[in-house]
């Protein structure tokens, strides 16, 4: 029996994107509520309050805080393309959440400062940014594959540079192993010029298939996130 389907503006279609965005924002605060706040004598001066490890905390949680608000935009954009949902594209979403509230734990494990030199926590963070990419991509796919969304010239562009990102990360994991975390950390890095880059190769692209410049740059901005 075919799949049903809840077009957009039904009841059915709005619970769907609120139970989305609730998992993005509930995973978000987790990552808050996993800090441990330093004790009374960390706060007697900057030295103690820096040794007590809880600047590497804010540094994962920053990190993280910004991953999952761009994960969330992504679902955000792609969900507001969508003319309907069906099972499929439900169970895709549910997969690609089931790794956005897993990274409140992997960022604890990864700040956890007697983990300083194991290289796991990192490589499990990557990981996990990993599939959630993959999984967030393999929503699209599926939507244009029922038929429940355009397959226009500027969705391939961005479906061309998903694996950008699960790149960056998957480099991080050999790096990790051979030389520490910190260097894995590093290697996160290469995101600040594939952006730029990516951008003016999606730019170009959007110019010779004759397509409006702010086309190209939504188009972009997906593909850096």
């Amino acid at each position: 029996m075919a799949s049903r389907s809840y077009a957009r503006g039904t009841i059915e279609f709005d619970r769907g994107l609120t139970f989305f965005d609730a998992i993005y924002a509930v995973a978000i605060t987790l990552l808050i509520v996993d800090i441990k706040p330093p004790t009374a004598e960390h706060w007697a001066s900057w030295d103690a309050f820096a040794g007590s490890g809880v600047l590497d905390q804010l540094l994962a949680f920053t990190i993280s805080f910004f991953v999952i608000a761009n994960f969330w935009k992504v679902n955000h954009r792609l969900m507001g393309q969508v003319d309907a949902l069906d099972g499929a594209v439900l169970n895709a979403n549910i997969v690609a959440m089931f790794f956005i509230v897993v990274l409140p734990f992997t960022t604890a494990s990864m700040s956890e400062s007697t983990l300083d030199s194991q290289p796991l926590p990192v490589v499990v963070y990557a990981l996990s940014i990993i599939c959630a990419s993959l999984a967030q991509h393999v929503i699209w796919v599926i939507a244009v594959r029922r038929g429940l969304t355009e397959d226009t010239a500027a969705a391939r562009r961005r479906s061309a540079f998903t694996f950008v990102v699960p790149a960056v990360f998957a480099l991080s994991i050999p790096v990790a192993f051979l030389f520490g975390p910190d260097p894995a950390r590093y290697t996160w890095l290469l995101l600040l010029l594939t952006g730029p880059v990516t951008s003016a190769v999606q730019k170009r692209m959007a110019e010779r298939d004759g397509e409006p410049d702010d086309e190209a740059q939504h188009g972009a901005t997906a593909a850096s996130e």
